[in-house]
């Protein structure tokens, strides 16, 4: 085969935003070929395809086409230094060098540590402290997987590919143990950082398009209206944290709010409105604002429990996991669940509201949805509510 070798720079039309367009660079090599980002945007009117490089002398012109040729050159210096040690086999053995010497963040794990860094700037305004350390975890299951598994310190981006993810997931499954909600969880990092570098034009195509990985998705658990009265009718001591635990769960059975939400819930977002009393807050999780009225039981609980102090929380929570194990001795107790947890408040409220006849438009402004697909999802339909639609076809006579 005839020793060929070429250089070219062309721009990526089908990526063009806002009039701009990435800039790549592929290499040949003995017919094979391999490219990269140049990890440039440049205005679609000053390129020039034929030249390959940016039209005029403007400023960014003249910055953008001596960042080309500094490419041009490491590559043709590469190449040679590979051709006096034995010759050059393919167009990616330079890439590879080029990509190692030029920028870390092509690497899977050096990806994750970017993510990691500007989650790391988030949290507590649109990233919670959970999605950070899930970010970290993964980037440990990475490295590990990458050193005991395939007996690598990194992978560049160009070279994920479908088994790699597939590997990581059963590693994930069999090796960590771990559910497959859970790695369907912590495959969706690895996602991000090559959904990032394939926008971003570091890499030319999506190496996990076509590798799929389903959640496990349960039926999301609620009481029925008998179950719940049923659950606030059942005797506890006084004082007691099953007691306390109980109600809290009520509460947001009553209001529709989540466990995070109700551990951070203060007296200042209680408000008055029309002679009632309404929590008007943000949603922990979306920063999304959410309302919603405290029906009787709900006040019942509040004056019962909540703390005044205006800046502190009303409620002392205690932690999630905690209160989910006095959560399944309550349902045993009370005869309604083997597997309470206390998420199945939400639903709850959800599916009564639905079944007494609320919008989902409102259900949607309750729950602080940001989409009302989202709200669709807590649409269960119970046998009364289907019985309650199905008499309006009663005197039906075909």
């Amino acid at each position: 085969m005839r020793n060929t070798f070429n250089i070219l720079f062309y721009a990526n039309r089908s990526k063009e935003r806002d009039g701009h367009m990435p800039i790549l660079c592929r290499i040949t090599v003995k017919g094979t070929v391999a490219q990269f980002s140049c990890q440039m945007s440049v205005p679609v009117r000053l390129w020039n395809p034929k030249t390959g490089r940016l039209k005029g002398r403007s400023d960014m012109a003249l910055k953008y086409n001596k960042t080309l040729d500094d490419i041009r050159s490491r590559v043709f210096e590469i190449y040679q230094a590979l051709a006096l040690r034995g010759g050059v086999n393919s167009a990616s053995e330079i890439k590879v060098i080029l990509l190692r010497k030029r920028d870390n963040e092509t690497t899977l794990l050096a990806g994750l540590d970017r993510e990691i860094r500007i989650i790391s700037t988030m949290v507590g305004k649109d990233r919670s402290a959970s999605t950070f350390n899930k970010y970290k975890i993964v980037r440990g299951h990475c490295a590990d997987y990458l050193r005991g598994a395939l007996g690598m310190r990194d992978i560049l981006l160009e070279e994920l590919d479908e088994s790699f993810l597939r590997g990581f997931c059963m590693y994930l499954r069999d090796k960590l143990n771990l559910q497959r909600s859970s790695v369907w969880v912590y495959q969706m990092p690895i996602r991000k950082v090559v959904n990032s570098a394939y926008n971003d034009g570091i890499i030319t195509r999506n190496p996990l398009n076509n590798f799929r990985v389903s959640p496990d998705v349960r039926e999301r658990g609620f009481l029925t209206e008998a179950q719940l009265r049923h659950m606030i009718a059942y005797s506890y001591p006084d004082g007691s944290k099953l007691a306390f635990t109980r109600d809290l769960f009520v509460f947001c059975c009553m209001t529709g709010l989540s466990f995070a939400d109700l551990s951070k819930l203060t007296m200042n977002e209680i408000v008055e409105f029309n002679g009632a009393r309404w929590i008007v807050s943000k949603r922990k999780k979306t920063r999304v604002q959410f309302q919603a009225k405290l029906l009787p039981t709900a006040i019942e609980i509040l004056d019962r429990h909540g703390r005044v102090e205006k800046g502190m929380p009303l409620f002392e929570v205690g932690k999630y996991a905690t209160v989910n194990k006095r959560l399944k001795k309550i349902g045993k107790d009370c005869g309604v669940s083997d597997n309470l947890c206390f998420h199945q408040a939400r639903h709850t409220f959800a599916t009564l509201a639905l079944s007494m006849g609320m919008s989902m438009e409102s259900l949607k402004t309750i729950l602080g949805h940001t989409d009302i697909q989202t709200t669709q999802i807590y649409a269960k339909i119970t046998s009364a509510k289907l019985d309650k639609d199905y008499s309006c076809m009663e005197d039906f006579r075909p």
